[in-house]
C-alpha cells in the first residue's frame, strides 16, 4: 500500500516539475493592407492543451466624437469555432479613463517598474518579423520616408533586444514602393516563458502589491474593470 501511496505523490511530482519547466507562449500579430486591418493576440501553455486567441478584424475610426470602432472575437482552440464576439468604441474619455487606472495601479506597487524589466528579461523572443512597404509616389520623397521608417523600427528593435532576450534572427525589412502610393505592414512577435518564471512574477506582483496599502485591492478593481471592457456583445 505505501508503495503505490509512494508511486503515486512521485508521479504527481514529476507532473508538477514538467509543468513548472514547460512554456507558456504567446504570439501578436498585426498586418494593414490598404484599409484592410488584423490584430490577433494567442496564448498557449500546457504543450498547447491551453489555448485562447483574441482576434481583432475590424478596426475604423468613427471621427473624434465616437473615436474607434473595434470588432474583436474569441476563438476556442479550434480557430474556425467562434466563441465570444464584442464589439467596442475606444473614445478620448475612455483612453483618459484608462490611464487613471494605469496611474493608479503603478501608485499601488512597490517598484512595479523593476518587476516589469526583471520579467521581460525571462522572456525569450523566437520570432520577430516587420516588413513594411512604402510609396507615396514621387522618388524622392519615397526614399526619405524609407529612411525614416528604417529609423523608427531600429529604435524599436533595439528597445526589444535590451529587455527580451533574443533566440531567432529579426526580418526586419522596409520595402520603397516608388511608382505608386502604398502603406502595408505586417507585424509579428512570438515569445515564450517558463511556466515557473511566469508562476514567481506573479508572487513578486503580489508581493509588491501588498507592501503599499491597499495595492491588492487596487489590482482586483483594475482586473474587473478590464474584464467588464471586454465583456462579450448582447
Amino acid at each position: 500500500m505505501l508503495l503505490w501511496v509512494g508511486l503515486a505523490v512521485l508521479v504527481v511530482i514529476i507532473a508538477i516539475i514538467v509543468v513548472l519547466c514547460s512554456y507558456m507562449r504567446g504570439e501578436f500579430y498585426f498586418s494593414r493592407v490598404k484599409d484592410n486591418d488584423t490584430l490577433s493576440v494567442e496564448m498557449r501553455g500546457l504543450f498547447g492543451l491551453v489555448r485562447y486567441r483574441y482576434v481583432i478584424p475590424i478596426i475604423q475610426f468613427k471621427g473624434f466624437t465616437q473615436g474607434i470602432l473595434i470588432k474583436s472575437e474569441k476563438v476556442t482552440k479550434q480557430s474556425a469555432k467562434l466563441k465570444d464576439e464584442t464589439k467596442e468604441h475606444i473614445t478620448k474619455d475612455k483612453v483618459i479613463a484608462f490611464y487613471e487606472e494605469a496611474k493608479d495601479v503603478l501608485v499601488h506597487t512597490l517598484n512595479l517598474y523593476g518587476w516589469m524589466k526583471m520579467t521581460l528579461a525571462k522572456v525569450e523572443c523566437t520570432e520577430l518579423k516587420w516588413i513594411t512597404r512604402v510609396g507615396l509616389g514621387d522618388a524622392p520623397e519615397t526614399a526619405i520616408t524609407t529612411g525614416a521608417v528604417w529609423g523608427i523600427k531600429s529604435s524599436l528593435l533595439g528597445f526589444t533586444i535590451r529587455y527580451v532576450k533574443l533566440i531567432a534572427k529579426p526580418r526586419i525589412d522596409v520595402i520603397p514602393q516608388y511608382n505608386e502610393k502604398q502603406f502595408a505592414t505586417e507585424f509579428r512577435f512570438a515569445g515564450r516563458i517558463r511556466v515557473w518564471f511566469a508562476v514567481t512574477a506573479g508572487i513578486r506582483l503580489l508581493y509588491r502589491a501588498a507592501k503599499i496599502k491597499g495595492g491588492i485591492r487596487t489590482w482586483i478593481q483594475f482586473a474587473l474593470k478590464a474584464r467588464a471592457r471586454f465583456k462579450p456583445a448582447s
